[in-house]
């Protein structure tokens, strides 16, 4: 499978609660995160509403491929009830450090949530 269609977009949205769109994209070659298998991964543009220097989604899904077989920390939690936030730092990717913020999708156990990708 070409590099080009390791994804499909399912859906686009604007989420008045959050206040942002968001893009749903199901994997067809799914990756492994701390030990769960992710088939879907969904990119807000929230990073976006305040920011010119963001990526593309296409460029957040193919970092997101280097993401494969890691285990990582989350950072400490704000509040209690808030989901395990990681916040990936120094991805390489086309020569250019990366920086990731994501967490679990708590509706969906192989889901991915991505917020606020950008350059590091």
């Amino acid at each position: 499978m070409t590099k080009e269609k390791w994804f499909k977009l399912i859906r686009k949205e604007f989420s008045k609660i959050d206040n942002e769109w968001q893009w749903t994209y199901s994997l067809l070659i799914s990756i492994t995160f701390n030990e769960r298998e992710i088939r879907e991964i969904t990119i807000t543009d929230h990073y976006q509403l305040e920011h010119n220097d963001v990526m593309s989604n296409k460029k957040v899904l193919a970092i997101v491929r280097k993401l494969n077989n890691a285990i990582r920390k989350p950072e400490p939690k704000k509040k209690p009830n808030w989901p395990d936030v990681f916040v990936e730092k120094g991805i390489e990717y086309e020569n250019k450090k990366h920086l990731l913020v994501f967490w679990f999708n708590k509706k969906n156990p192989h889901g991915l949530w991505i917020k606020n990708c950008y350059p590091d």
